[in-house]
């Protein structure tokens, strides 16, 4: 079932602009460097030397200790969202994690005020193409790939995403209007 109304927003890399305080956090415990701008890939493991566990370990730190420190993608997201919902769309934050970090993306989406109908969290590895959404931005490459028509996707521009180059993409949420 695809909703006409619904439009499915991911939440890491979309609207909370994690990868900076990611960055910090591994930039201290390994005395790197590492830029948003050198993860130039989606699987992290193939760029830093660090494993999977290890990774998703340092994003509940994260999200558990620094949430509060985690920047928006851009200042408007709170504008934007209410707008989307004032012209009548549903916005679903769907989000794939840990479950730890639930009320910590809870507490993030009051400070920042972000207005939204639903939020899905997915703690498997179900697609997000399973959600009814007639549009989704999100930026990850293989949830890209896994989006069906009629459903479409939008590619929010990240690093680790610019091979996706057939795909439609923006760098800042309120380009969402221009599309709809």
């Amino acid at each position: 079932m695809v909703s006409n109304k619904t439009i499915a927003l991911d939440l890491d890399s979309v609207l909370a602009d994690v990868m900076q305080i990611w960055l910090q956090e591994y930039n201290a415990v390994f005395h790197t460097d590492f830029k948003k701008e050198d993860i130039s890939d989606w699987h992290i493991y193939n760029i830093l030397p660090i494993s999977k566990e290890e990774i998703s370990n340092l994003f509940i730190t994260v999200w558990k200790n620094r949430w509060q420190d985690i920047p928006p993608t851009s200042n408007d997201i709170s504008e934007v969202t209410g707008q989307l919902l004032d012209q009548g769309f549903r916005i679903s934050i769907i989000t794939k994690r840990e479950r730890v970090t639930m009320p910590f993306v809870s507490y993030w989406l009051d400070l920042y005020k972000i207005s939204f109908s639903d939020i899905v969290f997915i703690f498997d590895n179900a697609s997000k193409n399973h959600y009814p959404f007639f549009l989704l931005v999100d930026d990850s490459p293989i949830n890209a790939k896994e989006i069906l028509s009629p459903k479409k996707i939008v590619i929010f521009d990240q690093p680790w995403n610019r091979l996706l180059v057939t795909y439609t993409r923006i760098s800042k949420l309120n380009q969402l209007f221009d599309l709809l």
